[in-house]
C-alpha cells in the first residue's frame, strides 16, 4: 500500500537541514537529528498529507526509503524524540485506506517546531529586505492613489452637479425668454385687433388675393415656370413645375411631358397658400438632382431652442430637394423630426433661417 507519494513538491531528494544549535541543545545524534529534521519538513512543506485528529500519518517504510536508514535506527530515534518531548505519536485508522490496520500518526510539539530548516543566505535575506521595503513603498503609493482617486471622484461629481445646475439654469432662461416672446406676441395681436375694428374683414384677405392676381397676370402672359419642388403636403414630386396656363389657371408640367391644369380646389388653395408663404421661391427653379448646400447652417447644430414650452437641441440638418429636414434632440436624448406648417418634414431653407433668427432673438 502506497502512502504519500508527493508530486512534485513532496518528492524527497534525500537531503535534510542540520540545525546544529538544536542538536547540541537536546544532545541528539546525527540520525536522530535527521529524523526530527525530516518530520518537521513534512509538516512545514508537504501539501498532501493525511492528518487524523492533529496527527499526520507516516509509514516507517517511507522514512526508511527517504532517509536511507535502517528500521531499527528509525524506531530508536523516534523513541528518543518522544522522550525529549519533541514529538508525540499515536495509532490511528485511515478511513480512505482499505485496511483495518492501525498506522502511526506523528505530531510535532511546540519544542520540536523550534527546529530551524533555514539555510543562512545573506543575499536572499538582503533581497527579502529590499522586497519588503519595495512592497511597503508600493502600498503607500497605492494608498495615496486611492486617496487621490477619491478626491478626484468627488471633484468630478461636484463638477457634474455644477454643469447640471448650469444646464438647468440655461433651460430656465430659454423658457423665460420664450414666455416673454409669447406675451409680446399676444400684446401685438391685441393691438392689431384694436386697429382692425375700423377695417373690414375683406381687407385682410386682399394681401393673398392681390398676390395671386399679380402672379397670375405676370406668369400667364410670359408662360414661364413659377416654381417647382412644392412641399405643401399634397405630395407633389420635386420635378413637377408649376405654371399659369392661357386661361390664368394653375397648371403643372412634369419631366415626362405631362401638362395639365389643377382642377381640385383644395390643391389650388394649398398651392397659393404655400407660394404666398414662400414668395422668395417665385420664378426660381430648384435643381431637383442635387440637394442644396447647407454648410452655412452648421452654426445652428447643437443650438438650444424652445418648441411648445420644451427645450430642444438641433441635432442634425439634412439637405434634401426643396429644403432641409431638421432633427431635434430632447433633454432625454431622444431624436425626433418636426413638420413644417404645411404638414411636411421638408422645411424651406429661408423659412428655417428666418425661424432660427426669430427664436434666437
Amino acid at each position: 500500500m502506497s502512502i504519500l507519494t508527493p508530486k512534485p513538491f513532496q518528492n524527497f531528494t534525500h537531503t535534510t537541514v542540520l540545525d546544529r544549535k538544536f542538536r547540541l541543545e537536546y544532545g541528539l545524534t546525527y540520525a536522530q537529528t535527521e529524523v526530527i529534521s525530516y518530520l518537521v519538513m513534512i509538516i512545514q512543506s508537504w501539501k498532501k498529507i493525511i492528518v487524523i485528529d492533529g496527527y499526520f500519518v507516516i509509514l516507517t517504510s517511507k522514512i526508511k526509503n527517504d532517509l536511507l536508514m535502517h528500521e531499527k535506527t528509525i524506531e530508536a530515534s523516534i523513541t528518543k524524540l518522544k522522550k525529549l518531548g519533541l514529538i508525540e505519536t499515536t495509532l490511528v485508522k485511515v478511513p480512505q485506506w482499505k485496511s483495518n490496520e492501525n498506522f502511526r500518526g506523528v505530531k510535532i510539539t511546540e519544542l520540536g517546531k523550534e527546529y530551524s530548516l533555514s539555510h543562512y543566505k545573506p543575499e536572499l535575506k538582503k533581497e527579502m529586505a529590499e522586497l519588503q521595503k519595495r512592497n511597503q513603498e508600493l502600498e503607500e503609493k497605492y494608498e495615496a492613489m486611492v486617496v487621490q482617486d477619491k478626491a478626484e471622484e468627488e471633484l468630478n461629481q461636484k463638477a457634474i452637479e455644477a454643469l447640471n445646475r448650469e444646464a438647468q439654469k440655461d433651460e430656465e432662461i430659454l423658457l423665460l425668454k420664450q414666455e416673454l416672446k409669447e406675451v409680446k406676441k399676444q400684446l401685438e395681436v391685441s393691438m392689431e385687433k384694436e386697429s382692425e375694428k375700423a377695417i373690414p374683414k375683406e381687407k385682410k384677405e386682399e394681401n393673398l388675393e392681390d398676390f395671386r392676381k399679380k402672379i397670375t397676370t405676370q406668369y400667364g402672359k410670359s408662360g414661364e415656370v413659377v416654381c417647382n419642388a412644392v412641399s405643401n403636403g399634397d405630395s407633389w414630386r420635386n420635378d413637377v413645375q408649376f405654371c399659369i396656363n392661357s386661361y390664368n389657371k394653375v397648371s403643372i408640367y412634369t419631366k415626362d411631358g405631362l401638362f395639365k391644369q389643377i382642377i381640385e380646389p383644395k390643391q389650388v388653395k394649398n398651392f397659393w397658400s404655400w407660394l404666398f408663404a414662400h414668395q422668395h421661391r417665385v420664378g426660381k427653379v430648384l435643381d431637383t438632382k442635387l440637394p442644396p448646400k447647407t454648410s452655412h447652417l452648421s452654426k445652428y447644430i447643437g443650438k438650444s431652442i424652445v418648441i411648445n414650452r420644451s427645450v430642444f437641441k438641433i441635432h442634425r440638418i439634412e439637405p434634401v430637394i426643396g429644403g432641409v429636414k431638421v432633427k431635434f434632440e430632447d433633454k432625454n436624448g431622444q431624436i425626433r423630426g418636426v413638420n413644417s406648417e404645411f404638414g411636411n418634414e421638408v422645411i424651406d431653407i429661408k423659412r428655417f433661417e428666418d425661424w432660427m433668427v426669430e427664436v434666437s432673438t
